[in-house]
């Protein structure tokens, strides 16, 4: 059984040489994000933990139909001199 103080002695003899450089951190940001996004693809294509996609992904007709009823959607009055569309995305009229 070795002391605190060895423990601590042999962590640091491991980690004296890392030098945390710019590079480095780069790198492992890099490598975080990377990871991250791997683990995320592989959650939601494959759902390990069971669940289905919603109708309201995978049915192209429900996505149609919202893509009318946007536009054709009613303007709320927002400012004096101009009305505003409820699909800010649309653009002025």
């Amino acid at each position: 059984p070795h002391t605190r103080q060895e423990r601590v002695e042999m962590v640091h003899k491991v980690l004296a040489p890392i030098k945390p450089t710019g590079g480095a951190v780069g790198v492992g940001l890099l490598v975080g994000f990377a990871g991250a996004a791997v683990c995320t693809q592989f959650l939601s294509l494959n759902m390990p933990f069971g669940g289905a996609l919603p109708h309201t992904v995978t049915n192209p007709e429900w996505a149609k139909a919202t893509a009318e009823i946007m536009k054709s959607s009613w303007e709320r009055e927002g400012a004096p001199d101009r009305p505003i569309g409820l699909n800010p995305m649309k653009g002025p009229k």
